[in-house]
């Protein structure tokens, strides 16, 4: 500072003094700003929308409605500030996800909601917004303040420097000349200065100097040389003095914490107190150092032994830190904690301390909630662990309710095909055994005409009648009674098939066919159609008990799904051997077809869309696991909705040893 000049002295003051309080402001205005708008545009929408859709998705996620959950979730993410919306379910497995991954920039906040049904959560929803626009708008603000800052200090400097130029350098730089030629001793010129203020007060001894110089030109060098260098010496220590107190009194009054100055020399008097240190003890400077508290301050510490103590170790050690004690503040005597921190200064002439007294009221008590929270956190959490203890329980019983419920339910249908198989015997034997029983009633009645001829003498035209009608009647009565014979036979390998699990050798054709015969009255009670294009000659080393079940609930399961009720629609059953001891079987219907979202969940236990209506959910699964465990294939399905279904079934023509299934045996 002693090598700076006047003009280089006030620009850095004007700089300073213009600069340092716009900046502080400044700052702390765009960080508030910058929390309010984050607050306001990214965290409040943020706990909307979790709060929104936790609410919104409790139906959709209960019955796994993914697409009506998805417009919930579009919906949010319109706003262009969502990063992300992930919509889990109870097991934590992805339910809907929408992410825009050109969004995450920026910092991301995020926000998770539980999925709350009857008081259990049922899911849990996340939301993340970035708060780009917002930093981004923050950028501009900045550049623009400042850019307002530059021209507010340019127009302060040019306006400062222009009256510091005409009102105090020309001033000075003239009175320097004249100085200089009173110096050089040039007295004859007169200092003459018509302003009165200072420089014109100034100009006035200027020139009662030089008339006192005129008088006493013998001792002028030593006197000018005197009075020169008091004067320098004094203004450089005004100017040193002016300068360590401003910065100082701006140091100390923009400290955020409260801070006071005691005199030692007075009894430690307060003599000074700062901005914050008023609003802490909502009391102000005046009243503190007003002559009705002696410099004393106010009685602040609820414990005047803590005041003592705390002085006791400033005058041993010098300074103090961390000592907390109770004070009061406020016309109603408020208690707050305060950590006290000091420092002793010496100043040669007189002994200075510098407290320091930070609020920490509210601290310690957040330290204590933390610690209560923590407490109840670990007691939620044992309580948490035994209702999850209890509810895996219940669920392992339920899961062996289900287990028996789906065996009891494979035996029901195990018997319901039976039931079905007896209906098509007595079906299919009617006809034949009803033509025996005319033709056998017709040859009774010939005959005891016959008889009754013979006693009135026989014709021969009427024997010949009766043998032709006997030949005619017995040729027809065999060809029915060995209809009804091959009937039984039939009917009867189809019983030992579907009723046990034994392996043979059988045509395909034939066996499809059988199975197709015994389902002839449900056939004809639903009033479609049911069609065999099977080629001759695909002989199979299998099972043809389960290979029965499976067409027959593919089968059933066409006419309670893929038809409406006045559509007479048609099931065709083919087959053709695809590569060396494999035959694709395919089942396919003209119905209406399968939902894209239900071709996952169709051979799932207990998964039906018609519940109530004829659909137990067990038909595709027994199906799904007869093939796989008990043929050895696969099966596949393929569907459009409006073009039908087909089922395709893969299966080994020589099934690979292996025991059947202890369920299947059972039923």
């Amino acid at each position: 500072m002693g090598k700076l000049s006047l003009r280089q002295i006030l620009i850095l003051g004007v700089a300073l003094g213009i600069l340092l309080p716009v900046l502080l402001l400044g700052r702390f205005l765009l960080v508030d700003r910058y929390e309010r708008e984050v607050n306001l545009r990214v965290r409040v929408p943020m706990s909307q929308y979790t709060d929104m859709l936790s609410r919104a998705l409790v139906v959709p996620l209960w019955n796994v409605d993914k697409e009506v959950a998805s417009r919930f979730v579009q919906a949010v993410m319109r706003n262009p500030e969502v990063v992300r919306v992930t919509v889990e379910d109870e097991s934590r497995n992805r339910f809907v996800h929408s992410e825009v991954l050109d969004r995450r920039s920026g910092t991301v906040l995020k926000d998770e909601r539980p999925i709350i049904l009857e008081n259990r959560a049922i899911g849990l929803v996340t939301v993340e917004l970035s708060t780009e626009r917002v930093d981004q708008e923050l950028r501009t603000d900045l550049l623009k303040l400042g850019a307002a800052l530059l021209g507010q200090v340019g127009i302060s400097f040019l306006l400062i420097l222009l009256l510091f130029e005409r009102r105090i350098m020309r001033p000075v730089l003239a009175l320097r000349r004249a100085t200089e030629r009173l110096a050089n001793g040039e007295l004859r010129e007169p200092v003459a200065w018509e302003r009165e203020d200072e420089i014109g007060k100034l100009a006035q001894s200027l020139e009662l100097m030089r008339q006192e110089l005129a008088r006493l030109i013998a001792d002028r060098d030593v006197k000018n040389a005197e009075l020169q260098q008091e004067l320098n010496d004094r203004l450089r220590a005004e100017q040193a003095l002016r300068s360590t107190e401003a910065k100082f009194t701006a140091i100390f009054q923009a400290s955020p914490v409260a801070m006071k100055v005691l005199r030692k020399e007075q009894g430690y008097a307060v003599v000074d107190v700062n901005e914050a240190w008023e609003r802490q003890f909502t009391a102000t400077r005046a009243q503190v150092l007003s002559p009705e508290h002696r410099g004393r301050g106010l009685a602040l510490w609820q414990d005047p032994a803590d005041q003592q103590a705390v002085l006791d170790i400033i005058e041993h050690n010098g300074e103090v830190r961390g000592y907390e004690a109770w004070l009061h503040c406020g016309q109603h005597k408020r208690a707050i904690l305060c950590d006290i921190s000091g420092q002793l200064v010496d100043l040669g002439r007189e002994t200075l301390i510098i407290l320091v007294l930070e609020d920490i009221t509210q601290k310690r008590h957040n330290e204590q909630e933390v610690l209560k929270l923590n407490t109840r956190l670990e007691q939620r959490v044992q309580e948490r662990t035994q209702a999850l203890e209890t509810a895996n329980k219940d669920l392992t019983a339920a899961l062996e309710n289900l287990q028996l419920a789906q065996s009891e339910l494979i035996r029901t249908e195990k018997m319901a095909a039976l039931g079905s198989l007896v209906a098509g015997i007595a079906h299919e034997l009617n006809t034949p055994i009803g033509n025996a029983v005319m033709i056998a009633s017709t040859l009774q009645h010939h005959g005891k005409e016959l008889a009754e001829g013979a006693e009135k003498g026989l014709r021969r035209s009427v024997l010949d009648n009766f043998i032709s009608n006997t030949r005619t009647g017995t040729d027809i009565l065999m060809k029915n009674l060995s209809r009804a014979s091959e009937l039984v036979a039939s009917f009867k390998q189809v019983a030992v098939d579907q009723t046990s699990v034994n392996r043979r050798m059988f045509a395909l054709d034939e066996t499809v066919a059988e199975i197709v015969l015994t389902m002839g009255p449900t056939i004809r009670r639903y009033g479609h159609q049911v069609l065999c294009q099977i080629p001759p000659k695909i002989i199979m080393d299998s099972y043809p008990g389960p290979l029965g079940q499976v067409l027959s609930n593919l089968i059933n399961n066409a006419f309670i799904h893929a038809f409406d009720a006045k559509f007479k629609g048609t099931v065709t059953i083919s087959a053709r051997v695809t590569t060396p001891n494999v035959v694709e079987l395919e089942v396919r219907d003209n119905g209406r077809g399968i939902a894209a979202e239900h071709l996952e969940r169709i051979f799932d236990p207990f998964f039906t869309t018609k519940l109530g209506q004829g659909g137990s959910g067990l038909g595709l699964n027994i199906v799904y696991n007869l093939v796989t465990d008990v043929l050895g294939g696969s099966i596949t399905v393929k569907s459009q909705p409006g073009e039908g279904c087909s089922f395709y079934l893969k299966l080994p023509q020589v099934v690979p040893v292996q025991a059947a299934p202890a369920e299947l045996e059972q039923a």
